[in-house]
């Protein structure tokens, strides 16, 4: 890829998850709604890092909790394909398979991925929030970005889809 096509993709990941974290923060600060503060968890509350890792065969990007604001990040990983940029997240676990050089879509984990022995948490991703593609056009629709602000709070705040 081109400087200036770099420069575009950061651009585009930027303002999605910028319309992503807008859309959701409006609706959980919508009064007419009344989301209690206890249903929304951890996970989608607060400011964001994102940090997106262009691999050698897509992109895995990661969100981070931050104190002091949003903040994105854009770092470049030519060598390592997502599988391995995924696995390096996910405490060293494959979580991420597909053949070499198949378009593996888009894919994301909306919550920290978690291990669980006999019913209790022994380990916790950092992360809130992980998503790759095989596709770099995947955060060009901003569209999508309100949609999936909305199913987080549908799954995760048991707000039902019709008033959203």
């Amino acid at each position: 890829m081109s400087g200036r096509d770099l420069e575009a993709l950061r651009q585009e990941i930027t303002e999605y998850y910028q319309t992503y974290f807008a859309e959701l923060r409006s609706r959980l600060a919508d009064h007419e709604l009344a989301i209690p503060s206890g249903a929304v968890p951890g996970h989608l509350k607060g400011f964001r890092r994102v940090v997106t890792v262009l691999g050698s065969d897509g992109v895995m990007i990661t969100h981070w909790p931050n104190p002091w604001g949003d903040e994105f990040e854009f770092h470049l990983s030519p060598e390592k394909p997502v599988a391995k940029l995924v696995a390096e997240e996910c405490a060293g676990e494959r979580v991420l398979d597909y053949p070499p050089g198949a378009d593996f879509g888009v894919r994301e984990m909306t919550e920290p991925l978690r291990l669980v022995m006999d019913g209790r948490e022994v380990w916790r991703a950092p992360w809130t929030r992980l998503e790759v593609s095989s596709r770099l056009d995947a955060w060009r629709d901003l569209e999508r970005a309100r949609r999936a602000a909305r199913e987080d709070l549908v799954r995760y705040a048991g707000l039902s889809g019709e008033g959203l």
